[in-house]
């Protein structure tokens, strides 16, 4: 719970400066594609959270959070969102936007984090 606190704290302090433009980069590419409208930040933003707690979780393998950061470096926010929201709306009932541990395995799947070739890799000295 303190984790999530501190996610929620970090996105709201995140979003007052983003909101002043104290952390925009002049030449930086959009999170979220222009005209975007209110439900598709509040997702991005959400899909962010659940990211940065996977990130800050003990609980998550480093394999699994080396290719979250991978994922987000290689690919805006916009095209990881619009990821997801295509598979979820591809599974209704299966996926729930209130579950952190759900979107997290979703998202980490759409990154192309595969535990069964991870564990071959393991096993042969990579």
């Amino acid at each position: 719970m303190r984790t999530i606190a501190k996610i929620m704290t970090s996105a709201a302090l995140a979003g007052a400066l983003m909101s002043t433009g104290a952390l925009a980069a002049p030449a930086a590419k959009a999170p979220v594609k222009a005209g975007a409208g209110k439900a598709e930040v509040q997702d991005a933003m959400l899909y962010l959270k659940v990211l940065i707690s996977g990130l800050q979780s003990d609980k998550v393998e480093q394999p699994v959070k080396g290719a979250l950061v991978g994922c987000l470096y290689n690919n805006s926010l916009g095209k990881i969102t619009d990821s997801m929201e295509k598979v979820i709306a591809e599974n209704p009932g299966k996926i729930h936007k209130d579950n952190p541990s759900e979107l997290l395995g979703l998202m980490v799947r759409i990154c192309g984090f595969n535990p069964q070739t991870e564990a071959n890799n393991a096993a042969k000295g990579r």
